[in-house]
């Protein structure tokens, strides 16, 4: 670990080149991870302050896909074991945010590796013939929420369509847990996280349409989310790799930029 390379959020965070395609396991032994730079340690997205627990993450890439892994410090590694769509929040995960000019989208993973999905528009950038009006996208057929209006994640640019039945073709998601998962009585070292995020999946994601190459760039939040147990008390946290403050991690002109390197 003294040998990694440490990027702060508000530097231009190098997304090496993968030399081998990963087998996604949640292991996080292939050598890429190794040599690959990781991000500070989480802080809490409100206030900045120190986390309770360390994580940090990592970011790699090939003509395939853009690769995310993560290391999360738990001494309680557990899981509901039940996928809800937009219940997310009540577990431990880890999060992985891409925005674009026109859309935002959220990755949840939990410490059994089962994963959740959502894809926020713009409603201004939904324009009938545009490049969103495509039919895994269709109105009338997804029937997605409006949100910002009544209910939030708000933003001064206004309303958004959220897509929270939209999956990326070809993902893949793997956790591993040092430790015992759901055993509440023992003490457990962590967990990690290892995605693929195909680039023909992340089409909606990505302003130039074309093959990504070196010095494309990207906006990244990367997050987790925590239920913290104190006696009585259950609540949940959030722990981000940059200080996300009032705006939150539904604002993508604060995420962190990730540029591919050759």
């Amino acid at each position: 670990m003294s040998d990694v390379t440490i990027i702060a959020p508000h530097a231009i965070y190098p997304v090496q080149r993968a030399d081998r395609k990963p087998t996604i396991r949640g292991r996080l032994d292939e050598p890429m991870w190794n040599q690959a730079a990781r991000t500070t340690r989480f802080v809490s997205s409100s206030s900045g302050g120190v986390a309770f627990f360390d994580t940090q993450a990592a970011v790699s890439w090939d003509e395939e896909a853009l690769y995310v892994a993560a290391w999360l410090e738990e001494h309680d590694v557990w899981t509901t074991g039940q996928v809800r769509r937009g219940l997310t929040w009540q577990e431990n995960t880890f999060e992985v945010f891409i925005a674009s000019e026109g859309a935002l989208y959220q990755l949840s993973v939990n410490p059994a590796g089962d994963a959740e999905e959502l894809l926020f528009i713009w409603k201004d950038a939904y324009q009938a013939g545009g490049r969103y009006d495509v039919p895994d996208l269709n109105l009338a057929q997804c029937r997605p929420a409006v949100v910002g209006g009544d209910g939030g994640p708000h933003h001064r640019r206004g309303q958004r369509w959220l897509f929270d039945n939209w999956s990326m073709e070809g993902l893949q998601c793997a956790a591993r847990v040092s430790g015992d998962l759901n055993e509440r009585h023992d003490l457990d070292e962590g967990w990690t996280v290892e995605i693929a995020l195909p680039w023909g999946g992340l089409v909606h994601l990505l302003d130039d349409e074309t093959s990504p190459a070196a010095g494309d760039r990207l906006r990244m939040a990367l997050a987790r989310n925590q239920i913290i147990d104190q006696r009585q008390q259950r609540f949940s946290t959030c722990w981000s790799w940059h200080a996300a403050g009032d705006a939150g991690l539904y604002a993508p002109e604060a995420y962190p930029v990730v540029e591919l390197r050759p």
